[in-house]
């Protein structure tokens, strides 16, 4: 006799709806056809329910299908096919289920798990054993596991997932020895369990909130996702080969939350609101065993809201990369790994970044020095660092903003809170970097890493850890491995934290606007500038030969009582080189191209007269070194100009008016070549007195796109695009007089004043540069001696040497790098200059022009510069 019965399933909404339990039928509410067994082929149809009374074997559900394996019953071998369902329910149970596409449900009702209790004996519930689950034409087949009940060695292929978690406030589901392969993905929500877990290939694992895991063993590229908020990583999870572990810190903020008031008289208001997000705790996430070959371990979140995460582990073994997060949120800078007994040799990556790690609020009005990541508990040498790129090759230093960084260690000795080694982020480049530490005494109290992190100090909190017993009698009734019992001691402070007063950061503060200031070679302490920047001159010695941090884990700001205090300099990173240096080009190339306009008129043939076309190209190459600053310039340009003559009693005016064009290509010292394309229009007039003097004048303004490209320490390319202006004037004066028939010397004297538009430009690899407006005060004093051939005739020659004496005479430029660190750029200081000239008519009315210069000086290295042109004239 046929029966008609009504199933309803509802939609269990979790994280982005990755689990939809569908409804059996085409429409909601649709009766299926109530079936005893299955048709002759052993399927079960579209539309059907198959209500298993004592044992199905090797039946197909096909799509639209269910099968319902309650009451003790089983099911063995059956297939799922794409929109079918298997329901395990009531003590069912279900062995070699091959789901493809369907959907598997193993779960018991809450009444059954409130009592428990049938008659006289304890009632089995509802499980499934040796399932495989796969996707089938792009459908994903699931295994859902909730409310109480255990699945064992399920096998999850490409295409397929397992799902544990609770549903009402019950027990969530449990999951023992599955291995998830493929692209499967094993999904451990709140409630649910997985115990020694397998993931291979490309498999994902993820660990919500108030999930619970025990064993996870993770290889090839295979992914787990462990949400900070999960009930407890027990057991050893191992990451061998390329496998990742990332440490996930997801959205802080309660979910909606129901709350009311009372007003008298009235009935109650009844809001529903959103909790508010939590930023003054770091999140922690606590793993008992963590160890493997060559796996790697991620500190990661959520782009629109990152957080640091504190990492406490039992016991670490093997050799794993671990990659942290170097920056400022909040009040924390870094995650932190803090290790009770600890081996094995691993590696840190910290990617280049041109943010800075510390923040202005952080530093007050020091510099700090350190970040800590690591704190080693071990009593017998514990775990080794080295630091590493993305690849886990080894690296000596990694670019933190505006300094370079190196992974360094305090190691400290037994005392009442035991021996612990620190291992931190360091401006350093000498004592303790990267070595393995000295072996500790082993008097170290039983006493559990796991910190307690507050928005004001870094204070180790110790907490009292329950035993494997105390596991197992909780209400989950899980197995988890041994633990040793452990006193609650005092809540002590660590020395090496009571000296970081501010995060984990070796920051100093001292009186309000003071900053430091390495002027020169003399490393003198001078007051900051209104917004308390700190002032560093690039006139400083080399890292090299005087970098010393340690012992001293910041610099401190001198008050004004203060006496000289010899510092250390620190390397600055490629990206603080690359704008510092691209601040100082658009300077040098206005100079050069004020000499490509003034070419040829202080040497014109006096004795004819007339107005002119003339044009002329320049190629330029210079070297330039001087602290931070270090790179080599290129420069290549044409100028067009038009010159009309005015005639007066004592002498001649000649008035005129020119445009330029350059290309110029600034190769940095530590990698990278910037380039910069510059237009400019320019006016001058020059005076030639009959009795021998002269006066020259130019007018110019440019205006130039810069394209600043370099290469970070480990290899990342780092760009920046911005325009500027630039506006100047140049004067010369001087006196020609013959020496012999044919032969002439000019002594002469020359004043140039430009100013470059300020800018502040933006890196791609997050670093700021505040390039303030600059001048550049540039005089010379020479001497030119030529000598004409054919003088007098219609077609001659002139050959001329110049020797002279430049100096730039502005020294106050300066540069901001990420609003914190302010440095000096300083080409002042003398150069010598030595040059040859040849100019020659072809014909009456066109004459070309060649030149060259050499220049040397202590800040450059060397500058060569030739021209050559032409002048027409009419």
């Amino acid at each position: 006799m046929r029966h008609k019965c009504k199933f309803s399933f509802s939609v269990l909404m979790i994280g982005n709806c990755f689990i939809q339990v569908a409804s059996a039928v085409e429409k909601r509410n649709e009766a299926l056809i109530r079936l005893e067994q299955p048709d002759n082929k052993k399927n079960v149809l579209k539309g059907t329910a198959l209500i298993t009374t004592l044992l199905s074997s090797n039946i197909t559900i096909e799509d639209g299908g269910v099968e319902i394996v309650e009451n003790g019953k089983s099911s063995v071998g059956a297939t799922v096919q794409k929109g079918a369902m298997q329901i395990i329910t009531r003590g069912g149970i279900a062995m070699n289920t091959k789901i493809s596409g369907g959907k598997q449900f193993v779960h018991e009702e809450s009444s059954i798990l409130d009592l428990q209790i049938d008659s006289q004996s304890m009632r089995k519930l509802s499980s499934a054993y040796d399932a495989t689950v796969s996707g089938s034409n792009g459908i994903i087949g699931q295994q859902n596991v909730y409310n109480g009940v255990w699945v064992w060695n399920t096998k999850v292929g490409s295409g397929g997932e397992q799902n544990l978690y609770a549903v009402n406030k019950q027990k969530g589901g449990s999951a023992m020895e599955t291995v998830v392969s493929g692209d499967g993905r094993q999904h451990v929500l709140a409630g649910g369990g997985a115990y020694a877990t397998t993931l291979k290939d490309n498999a994902i694992q993820v660990v919500y909130p108030r999930g619970f895991v025990d064993g996870l063993t993770i290889q090839d590229v295979a992914k787990s996702f462990l949400h900070v908020g999960v009930e407890e990583v027990v057991g050893e999870v191992r990451v061998n080969g390329n496998g990742s572990l990332y440490l996930f810190a997801g959205d802080v903020t309660d979910h909606i939350t129901k709350e009311k008031f009372s007003v008298e008289g009235r009935s109650d208001e009844v809001l529903f609101f959103v909790g508010e997000r939590d930023t003054k705790h770091k999140p922690q996430i606590k793993i008992e065993g963590l160890g493997g070959e060559g796996g790697n371990v991620f500190f990661t979140s959520i782009p629109y809201d990152p957080r640091h995460i504190s990492l406490s582990i039992e016991r670490l073994t093997g050799s794993l990369h671990f990659h942290f997060n170097i920056n400022t949120m909040g009040d924390y800078n870094s995650d932190y790994l803090l290790i009770d007994d600890g081996s094995g040799n691993h590696t840190v990556s910290v990617d280049d970044s041109g943010i800075e790690l510390t923040s202005p609020i952080s530093q007050k009005n020091g510099l700090a020095t350190e970040i800590n990541l690591v704190t080693d508990r071990s009593s017998n040498g514990g775990a080794n660092f080295t630091l590493a790129n993305k690849s886990g090759k080894s690296i000596e230093t990694f670019d933190g903003g505006t300094y370079i960084y190196r992974l360094c260690y305090r190691d400290r000795h037994a005392d009442s809170s035991g021996g612990y080694t620190v291992w931190y982020l360091g401006m350093s480049e000498k004592t303790g970097c990267s070595a393995t530490p000295s072996q500790r005494s082993s008097k170290k109290p039983k006493v559990s890493t796991l910190a307690s992190f507050s928005s004001n100090n870094w204070n180790l909190q110790s907490q009292r850890e329950s035993s494997s017993s105390q596991k197992q009698a909780s209400s989950r009734q899980r197995s988890s491995s041994a633990g040793k019992n452990q006193q609650d001691p005092k809540k002590r402070l660590p020395r090496h934290l009571r000296e970081v007063p501010v995060s984990a950061l070796s920051a100093s503060s001292s009186s309000e606007n003071q900053i430091m200031s390495l002027s020169g070679r003399t490393g003198r302490y001078t007051r900051s500038d209104e917004h308390g920047r700190i002032d560093l001159s690039t006139g400083t010695q080399s890292l090299k030969d005087e970098i010393s941090v340690h012992p001293v884990r910041q610099l401190r700001v001198a008050s004004q009582s203060s006496h000289e205090i010899s510092v250390s300099d620190f390397l600055t990173t490629p990206s603080t080189d690359a704008i510092l240096s691209i601040s100082v080009t658009p300077g040098l190339i206005f100079h050069n191209e004020l000499q490509t306009a003034r070419v040829g008129r202080k040497i014109l043939d006096r004795n004819k007269k007339s107005s002119a076309l003339w044009s002329y190209a320049i190629k330029s190459k210079e070297s330039i070194t001087t602290d931070h600053i270090d790179f080599k310039l290129e420069q290549t340009g044409v100028v067009f100009g038009i010159s009309g003559l005015t005639e007066f009693t004592g002498g001649d005016l000649y008035i005129g008016g020119f445009g330029s064009y350059d290309q110029a290509r600034v190769a940095h010292a530590r990698g990278g070549t910037s380039s910069i394309n510059i237009h400019g229009i320019g006016a001058y007039a020059t005076y030639f007195d009959y009795n021998g003097w002269y006066l020259d004048s130019i007018l110019k303004y440019n205006r130039y796109q810069n394209s600043l490209k370099a290469v970070s320490t480990n290899g990342l390319d780092i760009e920046g695009n911005y325009h500027q202006w630039v506006v100047g004037t140049s004067f010369e004066a001087g006196y020609r007089f013959k020496t012999w028939q044919n032969g002439w010397m000019q002594p002469y004297g020359q004043l140039t004043w430009l100013q470059v538009e300020g800018k502040k430009i933006a890196l791609s690899n997050g670093m700021i540069g505040d390039i303030d407006r600059s001048t550049s005060l540039r005089s010379e004093v020479g001497v030119s001696l030529g000598y004409e051939l054919g003088f007098g005739m219609d077609v001659s020659s002139m050959a001329y040497i110049t020797a002279a004496w430049v100096r730039e005479n502005r020294k106050g430029n300066h540069v901001t790098i990420n609003e914190q660190h302010k440095f000096t750029t300083d080409l002042s200081g003398n150069v010598g200059k030595l040059g040859i000239g040849l100019s020659s008519f072809v014909s009456d009315k066109l004459k070309f022009y060649a030149q060259a210069h050499y220049l040397q000086g202590r800040k450059t290295k060397q500058s060569l510069q030739g021209i050559v042109g032409f002048r027409y004239s009419f």
